[in-house]
């Protein structure tokens, strides 16, 4: 009996608690009444045997502002109708789910994205939303591409949220084919590649879903060899389009003196360093050297052609001065 009048003593405390909140002049703004329907919920989900959990929610520090923006939320985006598919939701799920719905900035695209998920996914989904200031980005997300933003979220905690806000829909459904290894290196490069322009990074998207494991190879060798270099910028991602056999069957790409990149030949460890060299070298020879060995070739075969000139001339002056002196030689012979 001690126990049982304990308990409902607790109960009736959280019921006034929830019944000074709904009346609260230190909350701003809020609308009358819909507060404690959420309270009551609360209550409801952890029961008489809980009710201590549900007091001690609301009487620490922020539980009753929680409590009261969410209600205010609900009642002001969704009406009744709203507001009591919340109360639903959180009788069922929660002060996670309160902390959850605090943090999306619209209630309705939330709740639909939670119940397209499966039991199993619920729970971990919205220890995800509640968290705080990444929970707030997940959610931001969640409103805005569904159900979507969660699942890959879930499937590749931390790669997935970045993949979604940077590529939409369209990287979501790429990261579901993707291992979680092959997403967060997407991930570190999936800003890089929504600043394309739309037909560069529609194909190279196009790339990973076809040839994955050839083009993460590539991507990791590029990493591996150039730390802190973008891959994906619009000259490199230029590059990776124009010969993308050559890139996928494990050539790779570096950069030349100028920093420009450039495909090189597949090598090994040790030779990478001289392919590298040697393609780098190749570059500036057809950009400079080439253009001044051109140049001294063609005064050469001037300077060829002027020398063969001036000589046949001098050989044409010799022959007149011979045919010249056997001719006088000759009048001299007749006369005498």
């Amino acid at each position: 009996m001690i126990h049982s009048a304990k308990a409902w003593l607790q109960v009736v405390l959280c019921v006034a608690i929830v019944t000074c909140i709904s009346n609260s002049s230190v909350i701003a703004k809020p609308i009358p009444g819909v507060a404690s329907s959420l309270g009551k919920a609360l209550l409801k989900h952890f029961g008489k045997e809980g009710s201590t959990q549900a007091t001690e929610y609301l009487t620490k520090k922020g539980g009753q502002e929680i409590l009261e923006r969410v209600a205010t939320n609900a009642a002001k985006q969704g009406g009744d109708e709203g507001l009591e598919q919340v109360a639903k939701f959180v009788s069922k799920h929660g002060p996670e789910a309160l902390a959850a719905l605090d943090n999306s900035p619209t209630i309705a695209p939330t709740l639909k994205a939670i119940s397209e998920l499966t039991e199993a996914q619920v729970k971990p989904a919205l220890v995800k939303l509640a968290a705080g200031a990444p929970g707030r980005e997940l959610a931001e997300a969640t409103s805005r591409f569904g159900v979507a933003a969660l699942r890959t979220e879930l499937q590749h905690p931390g790669a997935g949220l970045v993949i979604v806000r940077a590529l939409g829909n369209e990287g979501a459904e790429l990261a579901a084919k993707l291992s979680t290894n092959q997403a967060v290196a997407i991930g570190r490069h999936a800003d890089d590649i929504a600043k394309l322009p739309l037909a560069q990074r529609n194909q190279i998207l196009s790339m990973v879903r076809k040839d994955t494991e050839k083009f993460f190879g590539f991507v990791g060798r590029f990493i591996d060899a150039n730390p802190g270099k973008s891959l994906f910028t619009i000259a490199g991602t230029t590059v990776i389009l124009a010969e993308p056999e050559r890139i996928l069957g494990g050539d790779e790409i570096v950069f030349d003196a100028d920093g420009n990149p450039i495909v090189v030949r597949k090598a090994g460890l040790a030779g990478r360093t001289i392919a590298a060299g040697s393609d780098a070298a190749a570059h500036v020879s057809n950009q400079y050297i080439r253009p001044v060995f051109l140049a001294v070739m063609a005064f050469l075969g001037t300077f060829a052609l002027l020398w063969s000139a001036i000589k046949l001339w001098h050989t044409h002056q010799r022959e007149q001065a011979k045919t010249k002196a056997m001719l006088e030689a000759d009048s001299k012979k007749a006369t005498h």
